[in-house]
C-alpha cells in the first residue's frame, strides 16, 4: 500500500515539472469556454430581448434571416460558433 503512495505522488511530482516545463495548466483548455460562453450567452439573450422591444426585428433581417424573432434552421450559428471554439482550442 506505502509503494502506491509513494509511485502516486512521484507521477504527480513528475505531471507538475511538466506543465512547469511546457507552461500550461489542466485548465488550460477551458479558457475558450470561460472567454466565449459568456459572450455568445450575452449575445443570445441581447437579441432575444430586442425582439420585444424592436417591432422592426420581425420584419425586417440580414442575409439568411427574414424574421429575427425564428430559431435559426439551418443552424449556421452553432456551426459557426463550433468552427471559432475550435480555431481558438487549436
Amino acid at each position: 500500500m506505502g509503494s502506491d503512495a509513494l509511485s502516486m505522488a512521484e507521477c504527480q511530482n513528475e505531471m507538475q515539472k511538466l506543465f512547469k516545463e511546457y507552461g500550461v495548466t489542466p485548465f488550460t483548455p477551458l479558457k475558450g469556454i470561460f472567454i466565449q460562453g459568456p459572450i455568445f450567452v450575452s449575445f443570445f439573450l441581447a437579441i432575444s430581448t430586442m425582439v420585444e422591444k424592436m417591432e422592426s426585428f420581425k420584419f425586417v433581417g440580414a442575409y439568411w434571416f427574414t424574421d429575427l424573432s425564428t430559431p435559426d434552421s439551418l443552424y449556421i450559428f452553432p456551426v459557426m460558433t463550433v468552427l471559432t471554439f475550435l480555431l481558438t482550442v487549436e
